[in-house]
């Protein structure tokens, strides 16, 4: 009996306690939340099964001595699809104003490693689904009806890539709007150089 009663306190911290509205279990939010006497960085842990970084991408951490962590898309617990939150969004007043970065590319295979890199680096995901949904408009352009295709890349901050092609043309015009720092577009830029 006794040792029924010294579970008590942390089967009722348990079953009481909410899942944070950014997670999408508690077990995740129990793992994050783990805290070691011993090591104020979690990468340093051995115990630490899980880890958050500064941007808030979600990983494994590899103990090695090191830093390094391998990012995961999907919950280990509960399977759901991770997104990546920032832990701390800029004031609105530090944000940039809105940019427009536009670009030619080749073919569509250089549009999908576009959107998934920008994806990427803004804490979403250009999923499967998403990549077809794309793909689909863009086969369908030149057309009377569709003009161009528009994709929202929803992450720490909203950017929207259109996709236009003109009849008969042998490149893809994309354009990228949204509220995009000075780090974002310099990877951008960087990225259109590489594709290019």
């Amino acid at each position: 009996m006794p040792a029924i009663a010294s579970l008590l306190p942390r089967i009722t911290r348990i079953i009481l306690r909410r899942r944070p509205r950014d997670l999408c279990c508690t077990a995740l939010a129990e793992h994050l939340d783990f805290g070691c006497r011993l090591h104020r960085d979690p990468l340093h842990c051995s115990d630490a099964v899980i880890f958050r970084d500064d941007s808030g991408r979600i990983g494994l951490p590899i103990h090695d001595g090191g830093s390094s962590y391998i990012a995961i898309r999907h919950c280990p617990w509960c399977g759901a699809r991770l997104r990546k939150q920032p832990v701390e969004t800029p004031p609105v007043s530090d944000r940039q104003h809105v940019r427009e970065i536009t670009c030619r590319l080749r073919d569509p295979e250089q549009v999908r490693q576009f959107l998934e890199r920008v994806s990427d680096w803004t804490g979403s995901f250009l999923t499967d689904s998403d990549w077809h949904t794309v793909r689909t408009g863009m086969e369908r352009l030149g057309s009377e009806s569709d003009t161009q295709v528009s994709y929202l890349i929803d992450g720490w901050t909203a950017i929207t890539a259109y996709v236009t092609k003109a009849p008969n043309a042998e490149s893809i015009r994309l354009q990228v709007v949204g509220e995009i720092d000075d780090l974002l577009a310099a990877r951008i830029e960087t990225l259109i150089e590489v594709l290019g």
